[in-house]
């Protein structure tokens, strides 16, 4: 998998193709923020034989706090855990580079998938945002503090 700055054509593409269930109930108005989400060195994106498979980053919110999220396609190669290691590897490098003392994220209550994944990312469980997504569906507040 090669890592490229991400760009909003990214996300489009990845909701054009496959994604689970989940991932699009969650991500379905992604397009709707996808240009908002350009950030240098806080946004890339993972291709595998020219497909976009998963695109992620940090949005800051204000100095040293910033949202995580990422959106990824269901074209994910046989060997996922490499690729989770890198987005990982990637995802723990802008955290360092750009100094956060806290990165949080919002992650669908009834996803338990995603929630494991954001663990292995390093995110511990604060509290349920009531209402919070666009289907008015109950989500996690996640969050690494340094």
């Amino acid at each position: 998998m090669i890592m490229v700055d991400y760009k909003p054509e990214h996300i489009e593409s990845i909701l054009d193709g496959d994604m689970s269930k989940m991932a699009r109930k969650s991500f379905g108005m992604a397009e709707d923020i996808a240009h908002g989400l350009v950030a240098p060195g806080l946004a890339f994106s993972g291709l595998i034989d020219g497909y976009v498979i998963a695109s992620a980053g940090i949005k800051p919110l204000w100095n040293g706090v910033g949202e995580g999220w990422i959106v990824a396609s269901d074209k994910m190669p046989n060997k996922k855990l490499s690729v989770i290691k890198l987005i990982k590897d990637n995802f723990d490098k802008m955290i360092h580079d750009h100094n956060f003392v806290r990165v949080q994220a919002g992650v669908r209550s009834d996803w338990p998938e995603a929630k494991r994944f954001a663990e292995f990312l390093g995110f511990e469980h604060e509290g349920i945002m009531r209402k919070y997504g666009p289907d008015g569906q109950d989500y996690y507040r996640m969050a690494r503090v340094f």
